[in-house]
């Protein structure tokens, strides 16, 4: 292999290894969706990356209650091109507040359109939340039933 080939592999393992802060990202999602600009940009939630991201939960929820297929699907792909690019902290609140938290009551068809790396990540959520669940209801039933361990 030649040496700016060598260099080349270097640089693109070099920009896989750093990950997009919460500045970057912030900024990158008011440019997508500058309608939530002023919500996401409240200055009682600077640096608070979980109720940032819930301004674009409720952004992308409306868009799936309104059936704004479009606008859903602008939403699915922003998140689906940030999630593996983006700093554990803002991961963590794109999985837990943003994929975690959308309802497909309304339009249940939608959901066939939520890419499927992002449906596994859910999937995976509510295994582990009905496991959890199942887990403390069989402690409440040993302890309601005089059980001497719980």
């Amino acid at each position: 292999m030649s040496k700016s080939a060598d260099e080349g592999n270097a640089q693109i393992k070099y920009k896989k290894m750093i990950k997009k802060d919460g500045k970057s990202f912030i900024e990158d999602l008011i440019d997508t969706f500058p309608a939530i600009k002023e919500e996401v940009s409240d200055e009682d939630w600077i640096g608070l990356i979980h109720i940032q991201v819930g301004c674009l939960t409720l952004f992308t929820q409306k868009a799936i209650d309104d059936n704004n297929i479009p606008l859903v699907l602008r939403c699915f792909q922003f998140v689906y091109d940030n999630i593996d690019i983006v700093s554990s902290e803002i991961e963590n609140a794109l999985v837990i507040s943003w994929v975690f938290h959308l309802t497909f009551v309304r339009n249940p068809e939608l959901y066939d359109l939520f890419p499927p790396k992002l449906k596994e990540l859910r999937v995976k959520l509510e295994e582990w939340e009905n496991n959890l669940a199942s887990t403390k209801n069989e402690k409440l039933k040993k302890f309601l039933n005089g059980a001497e361990e719980y």
